[in-house]
This record gives C-alpha cells, sequence and structure tokens, in this order.
C-alpha cells in the first residue's frame, strides 16, 4: 500500500463524504477507494470511519488524523509546485567547470550578464586545467577540450579551438628562430602536461595534409596554462598557446609566430553535463548562454563553429 495515494483516497472520501463521489474525483474504483481506507485504518489499528446508509462520518480518530493528512498532503503538493517551478525557471545553485584561461579571460570578465538575467541562480566557477569527474564533483556543466571519451556526458560542440607557435623576442634573440619544423628539436618549450595522460604533450604541425611531431625538450613543465604563458612572455621557451590567448601579446609584439606558414591542431571544443535527460532550467539556461558567449567571442579563433 502506497501511504500517500491512501491518505489521498481517505482525505477525498471524509470531503466528499461519500465513497462512491470520492471514487469518481479520484477516477478510482468504489472497491479501491474502499480498500484503500481500509489498508490505512489496519495500518494504524484504528478505526477512522464510520459508514451509514446516507453518509460518512469520522471517529475522532478519523478527525485527528484528517487534519494532520490535509496538513502533510498541503506540504507535498507545495514541495512539488515549488520544484515545478525551479524547473521551469532558472533558479537554484549551478556549478560550473571550466580551463583556467577560458574562466579568467572569458567568463570571469562576462559572468554578470548571466546573473543578471537569473537573479534566482547562484553560481560557482570552478577555474582548473584538470580534468574532473562531474558527478562525483557535483558539477552540473563543464568546458572540455579534446575528444570526448565514450561515456555517459552530454555533450554540446562549441567548435574547433586554433592553437599558434609563439615565442618571446628575447628569446629567439638568444637561440634563433626555427626555420624548419626538424630545427624544432634543436630548441626547448614551456612544457605543458596533458591532463589526461600526465605526459608532456608533443609539438604538433601540419601543412598541406602533411603532420610531424616532435619531442622537443622543455626546462619548465606546468599543468597551469596562466603559468605557461607567464614562462613563456619570460622567454624560458617556445610555446604553443590557444589563439585567443596568444592575439593580444601578438598584436603588442610580446609574442611572435614560429613557423607561421604551419599549423597547429586544433581542439574541438565541448560543453558537456552529466545527462541531457531532466536538465534543470538553470543548467540548460547556462549552457544557452555559455555557448552563445564562446561563439561570439572566440569566433575568430574557431576553426567551425557548431551548433551542438
Amino acid at each position: 500500500m502506497d501511504r500517500f495515494d491512501a491518505m489521498r483516497t481517505f482525505v477525498q472520501v471524509v470531503d466528499s463524504r461519500s465513497y462512491t463521489r470520492a471514487a469518481a474525483q479520484l477516477s478510482l474504483h468504489k472497491a479501491t477507494v474502499s480498500q484503500h481506507v481500509q489498508q490505512l485504518e489496519n495500518r494504524l489499528g484504528v478505526r477512522l470511519l464510520t459508514r451509514t446508509t446516507r453518509a460518512v462520518a469520522l471517529t475522532d480518530e478519523g478527525l485527528a488524523y484528517h487534519q494532520h493528512a490535509c496538513s502533510i498532503l498541503q506540504q507535498v503538493e507545495e514541495a512539488e509546485a515549488r520544484l515545478r517551478k525551479s524547473a521551469s525557471a532558472p533558479a537554484g545553485h549551478l556549478r560550473v567547470n571550466v580551463p583556467v584561461a577560458m574562466g579568467r579571460l572569458l567568463f570571469a570578465p562576462e559572468i554578470r550578464d548571466f546573473l543578471e538575467r537569473h537573479p534566482r541562480v547562484t553560481l560557482e566557477l570552478d577555474c582548473t586545467d584538470r580534468t574532473v569527474d562531474l558527478v562525483q564533483a557535483g558539477i552540473d556543466c563543464a568546458l572540455r577540450g579534446g575528444l570526448l571519451p565514450d561515456s555517459g556526458l552530454s555533450a554540446r560542440r562549441v567548435g574547433d579551438l586554433r592553437f599558434a607557435l609563439c615565442a618571446a623576442p628575447h628569446y629567439i634573440d638568444r637561440h634563433g628562430l626555427p626555420e624548419t619544423p626538424e630545427s624544432l628539436v634543436q630548441h626547448h618549450q614551456v612544457g605543458f602536461l596533458l591532463a589526461s595522460t600526465g605526459r608532456l604533450r608533443p609539438l604538433t604541425l601540419t601543412r598541406d595534409g602533411r603532420r610531424v611531431e616532435f619531442e622537443v625538450p622543455a626546462r619548465l613543465v606546468t599543468t597551469d596554462s596562466a603559468a605557461a604563458l607567464r614562462a613563456g612572455l619570460d622567454g624560458l621557451g617556445l610555446i604553443v598557446l590557444a589563439e585567443f590567448v596568444a592575439s593580444h601579446h601578438l598584436a603588442s609584439g610580446a609574442l611572435v609566430r614560429v613557423l607561421p606558414a604551419w599549423q597547429c591542431p586544433s581542439l574541438p571544443l565541448h560543453l558537456v553535463t552529466p545527462t541531457a535527460r531532466k536538465r534543470a532550467a538553470r543548467v540548460q539556461a547556462f549552457m544557452d548562454w555559455a555557448h552563445a558567449l564562446l561563439l561570439r567571442r572566440l569566433g575568430p579563433h574557431l576553426q567551425s563553429a557548431g551548433n551542438g
């Protein structure tokens, strides 16, 4: 016996003053209504109703139980109504995970716009270059770069992020400018450890369908993209940067492109959530806002912007 169903049936019988009318209101057979009330009385060990040929009357125990049952059912209805309302209108706490550079350069300067659009949402912005388990960390939405493993995550494609091989002028003054991809092994790089493997990212270039890859030694290795950028600007080695990060420094002359006729492989960019089923309104609202933000701010630096 479902206690809430039995409780609702009992309250409807009392309010209708009839098993027959209660059955019609609940779209149940009269025998089912009678059975629910009897099971409830058996569970409680008291008689709740007395029946006459003309009406249904409450016992003293039934009157007390009816008052409590009405209060409980009202609380349940209010709780369900609040949940339905929050499911249709963005509200509640939202946890978002993005890479460090994206968080600092794109999301942090723009996040006020999202919060002003959705005043009932609070947001926790987690900025890290490490891959986190969304379910275990309680993350509602994350921005991921790279190929996604076959998993239960729901993904929305943003586009393919372009990268550039760069160096600071004073690094070039000391070590010279590489003239061919093969000469890269005579240099050193600011190394970035891949979160997926924990290994140093090889330096890969493509041109006209040709792909070359070199293990360029690194004097400095880091897992933090902000630290890698600072090291590159300080002339500690060649560095591969996302174009949206490098563009300002290239324009100012703080960095120069290395082997500009060659391209670094682009990186697929996705907004991901633990599941697409029954996605909360606040999560859907953030995904829509973030997707539009990324296309607007990264448009010139995306190889192809998908709708996802």
